[in-house]
């Protein structure tokens, strides 16, 4: 039977959070493995997330998650909307997710595994929207993500029990620097120097090595 959060993924590549919530019919093209409980399931919980905390947000739940697998997850793979949390007098919606993923030590480092997860996870899901719009100032996204040395992926698979040590990335990105980013005036590397980031709870500065500019909007090509 196929779990509720991969299911949750098919859901939100067939229709929108917004069209899902506001419609009483279940979406066409969801696999025949899902039961019907389970679809109602997965469009309640984004009708919630989405009166609760909007529809942007209730979206970021489950493109992290889509991001993740996409990311050649083989473990358990979750994304959670947390709620609010304090931090440096600003109010962040938290986001935590269980990304599956697993590195390999025999080519990255800890600041190679983290680079990684920014642009796998992070980065793609982040360039899904041309702005942002959730409460609080702005969003904090936990992922957690496992690593260790291999020869194949397929091998980690096979051997769940046997992961390696989990590793915890936090990143806090304040909304006027992720509009900045979105809008393309901002890049990513001064974008994640402004925000806050964690690993293991300790901050760390990412040094990006592949940074590329999202091209700016047709609309804007040629104005400075």
């Amino acid at each position: 039977m196929m779990s509720l959060q991969r299911l949750f993924v098919t859901l939100l590549v067939g229709a929108s959070v917004a069209a899902a919530a506001d419609s009483p019919d279940l979406p066409k093209g969801l696999p025949d493995a899902a039961s019907k409980d389970q679809r109602i399931a997965v469009l309640e919980l984004m009708k919630a997330n989405t009166q609760k905390y909007g529809s942007d947000a209730a979206l970021l739940q489950g493109l992290l998650l889509t991001h993740s697998l996409q990311g050649e997850a083989v473990l358990t793979t979750q994304s959670t909307i947390t709620g609010f949390e304090e931090r440096e007098g600003r109010k962040y919606l938290g986001f935590r997710v269980e990304s599956g993923v697993v590195l390999n030590d025999k080519t990255m480092d800890r600041d190679r595994r983290l680079e990684r997860i920014w642009h796998v996870v992070l980065e793609r899901t982040l360039l899904k929207y041309p702005k942002f719009k959730a409460p609080g100032d702005g969003p904090a996204v936990e992922i957690s993500y496992n690593h260790r040395e291999y020869e194949r992926l397929s091998d980690v698979a096979q051997t769940d029990d046997d992961a390696g040590p989990v590793e915890r990335a936090k990143f806090y990105l304040l909304g006027s620097d992720l509009d900045e980013f979105l809008g393309h005036r901002l890049g990513p590397q001064e974008f994640l120097g402004r925000s806050r980031v964690l690993v293991d709870e300790r901050p760390v500065k990412i040094q990006l090595t592949e940074v590329t500019m999202p091209p700016r909007p047709a609309t804007e090509l040629g104005q400075n």
